[in-house]
């Protein structure tokens, strides 16, 4: 997910990236699941390596998913590695039930513990571990669980310059930055008699530079998916005056112009969107519908809610209790405190008139599939009187709201206000 030949192609340009690559070994992210458990399993059957999911298992047998190994050992020139992967023990909150179905993920540090010892016990001689957890937790696993020698993290783009080394466990961790902005590179000096490592050099190598020469075979590649995946992506829609940009714990430009969207769009008291879920700026300019992919490059659809003032204060709680970026909002504004306790942080909350929410009134509500959902934290929106899937794309209620609005003018209107910072 994030780019439109992956989506759109669902994943098989993807599949011909890596082969090319010649990938020997691949650990699973949370958007992997994005698209479904079905794409992601066929996913990993047409790609020529192997795909790890040690805590990764099926809900009602426990045991590791049948498309996935909890682990493998590669040997190169007499050294026996075993590798092993952690994703995020977190993945309830980050996708929808559905997605993600009869599927669970074990603690990050259990499973560590239980691969290390498992791993060990085949008389490997270097354990490396894949994560998609970030560098905090990373950091944690290094520093709780001896006998890792590497952990390549990802998930939270913590780019390192160069390795980090465990003080405690003396454990390596490299991360690069996400994108495919650069290519982490580490390389390990190995004793003969006793392979373990004796020595390492690490960098991040720049592939926004100019100076690698371009791979006709992989250009050829891209060429043809962006042909068949990308028709009308850069047709002109509207025009923005300058750019609006994002923020995890503000009030938005694009924040509010795309709850100002999708409350249009639907004719809704309130429009709801996660900070985390708008994925772009849009740039200053002409606008193409390429720009809308972007910022919804999560490819959410809108879901109609009817809920109670009460419920709709609890969801703002949610929203704001500093767990994770704030919600962005259209007809309602609010005042919050984050250094209050959580689940009391929202000192005001009023509708677009400015009169209070009042908690027994019915308002109706549109937010994007992943927070209707109910994943994690966000169970909240379940509590909800009813709820319509639209299946309506949000980039494409972008796009009409676009459209019609053009050129686009969108400020700050103080909908969102934190009172430490008045």
């Amino acid at each position: 997910m994030g780019s439109p030949i992956g989506e759109f192609s669902k994943g098989e340009a993807v599949i011909d990236f890596f082969n090319y690559c010649g990938y020997d070994v691949i650990s699973p992210g949370n958007h992997d699941y994005d698209m479904g458990v079905d794409v992601f399993k066929d996913f990993c059957a047409k790609t020529d390596a192997v795909f790890l999911g040690s805590n990764i298992v099926f809900e009602d047998t426990r045991q590791v998913a049948d498309y996935l190994e909890p682990y493998v050992i590669i040997e190169r020139n007499h050294i026996r590695i075993g590798l092993f992967s952690l994703l995020t023990e977190y993945m309830e909150g980050m996708t929808t039930p559905e997605k993600f179905a009869n599927h669970d993920v074990l603690p990050e540090i259990e499973t560590a513990e239980r691969m290390v010892d498992t791993l060990q016990n085949k008389n490997v001689d270097l354990i490396f571990a894949l994560t998609g957890i970030g560098l905090r937790h990373d950091k944690r696993v290094a520093s709780t669980v001896p006998g890792i020698d590497v952990i390549f993290g990802s998930h939270s783009s913590n780019a390192l310059e160069y390795p980090y080394e465990d003080s405690i466990n003396h454990t390596i961790i490299c991360q690069s930055y996400s994108h495919l902005t650069c290519v982490g590179f580490l390389d390990l000096l190995i004793d003969t008699l006793t392979h373990k490592i004796a020595g390492y050099h690490g960098e991040l190598i720049d592939l926004l530079s100019d100076e690698f020469a371009s791979d006709t075979a992989m250009e050829n590649i891209v060429s043809r998916w962006e042909k068949e995946t990308q028709k009308g992506f850069d047709e002109v829609i509207g025009y923005s005056r300058y750019e609006l940009t994002r923020a995890g714990f503000e009030e938005s430009t694009v924040g509010n112009l795309i709850t100002d969207a999708m409350r249009e769009y639907f004719d809704v008291d309130i429009a709801i969107h996660n900070s985390g879920g708008i994925r772009a700026n849009l740039p200053q300019g002409d606008i193409t519908y390429r720009d809308c992919y972007n910022i919804d490059a999560l490819s959410n659809t809108a879901v109609i809610l009817k809920m109670t003032g009460d419920v709709l204060l609890e969801v703002m709680e949610v929203g704001f209790n500093g767990h994770h970026a704030i919600f962005q909002v259209s007809g309602v504004s609010l005042e919050w405190n984050p250094k209050r306790k959580i689940g009391d942080r929202i000192l005001k909350l009023s509708d677009v008139n400015g009169d209070p929410i009042e908690a027994k009134q019915e308002y109706t509500v549109v937010t994007n599939s992943y927070l209707a959902a109910g994943g994690g934290e966000y169970v909240i929106f379940k509590d909800a009187i009813e709820e319509q899937e639209t299946f309506t794309y949000l980039r494409n209620i972008l796009v009409e709201y676009i459209k019609k609005h053009s050129p686009i003018e969108m400020q700050i209107q103080a909908r969102i206000i934190n009172t430490v910072e008045r």
